[in-house]
């Protein structure tokens, strides 16, 4: 209906009033903006960082293939309710100053749940629009039948260890998670970051990486300047916490496996420019509606969780 020099336009517009209207907001200490600085900043980030994308090389994910984008935003919901699920059994974080009105502190919960994939997509498309590892090489080698299971073993011992062990080893049920979404996608034949590294291209393994460490960084910078915010625990070292950001690369790679196994349920489609096919034949209609009901159940518990389990502090006036 819009071209794309029309959304390039409404969205780069959209994105400064978002920046404009979070950071004043955040500095007069405007409510409820202010206690939902988190989901303003994230969100105005990703409409900035895909708009100049966009500018850069003439195509990006939200501008260009604005369909792709709006499901890996529900799916990044889905992946931060299972987190949230989870983390009734890490204990890893906590919200504190969290507004007492349900409609306000849901919406803002689920547009920052929903910022959590687009922001790293979005950063790793923006570094591969500046050419950051285009020339990446690096030695091929054979994907050997038995890789998923090795992998699926290692992801589930992970992620057993964290389980068991959640004060001292939550940090890595963000491996798991990349091990575990690696061996379905090789066993289903979806876009994987190891058949990628087989090939001797690394490109995109490094942006996804340094598109972790800088959104990690930035939702940690954000997190800090919003008037609701969570913070992390390690109980067994408390320490430890300064060196939490050596996870942060991890977290590219991890969400686009993830997301990767997710289209699954669209015949591989995906945010990328580049189409997949995927082998085989694609899931029916009901195994969609399946996988919807089972999103909505899931962030609605999920939700409902944080407020009875994972929120430590409410704010009674917002």
């Amino acid at each position: 209906m819009f071209g794309e020099d029309f959304r390039a336009k409404a969205f780069l517009y959209l994105g400064f009033f978002l920046t404009l209207f979070g950071y004043a907001g955040r500095f007069f200490a405007v409510e409820p903006v202010h206690n939902l600085f988190f989901p303003f900043a994230a969100w105005s980030y990703v409409l900035l960082a895909d708009n100049l994308s966009w500018r850069i090389k003439g195509s990006s994910a939200l501008v260009s293939r604005t369909e792709e984008f709006l499901y890996a935003a529900a799916g990044s919901v889905a992946l931060a309710a299972a987190a949230e699920l989870l983390n009734l059994r890490l204990d890893a974080w906590h919200y504190f100053d969290q507004s007492s009105v349900l409609s306000t502190r849901w919406a803002g919960r689920l547009f920052g749940w929903g910022a959590a994939l687009p922001s790293i997509f979005a950063t790793c498309e923006l570094l591969s629009a500046f050419g950051l590892f285009r020339s990446a090489r690096s030695r091929p080698f054979r994907l050997r039948p038995g890789l998923p299971k090795a992998l699926a073993l290692s992801g589930g011992g992970a992620l057993a260890a964290a389980a068991a062990y959640p004060s001292a080893l939550w940090p890595l049920a963000v491996p798991a998670l990349l091990l575990l979404s690696e061996a379905l996608n090789l066993r289903l034949g979806l876009p994987s970051l190891f058949r990628e590294l087989a090939g001797g291209l690394p490109a995109k393994t490094l942006r996804l990486a340094a598109a972790g460490l800088i959104c990690g960084l930035l939702w940690g910078w954000w997190n800090r300047g919003s008037g609701g915010n969570w913070q992390l625990s390690l109980e067994a070292f408390p320490g430890a916490l300064r060196y939490l950001p050596a996870v942060f690369p991890l977290l590219g790679p991890a969400a686009y496996s993830f997301y990767s196994l997710a289209s699954w349920l669209r015949a591989g489609k995906s945010w990328e420019d580049i189409p997949w096919t995927m082998p085989g034949r694609p899931p029916g209609g009901r195994v969609r509606l399946a996988a919807l009901l089972i999103i909505i159940i899931t962030s609605y518990t999920a939700l409902r969780a944080v407020d009875a389990y994972t929120v430590r502090m409410y704010l009674g006036w917002l």
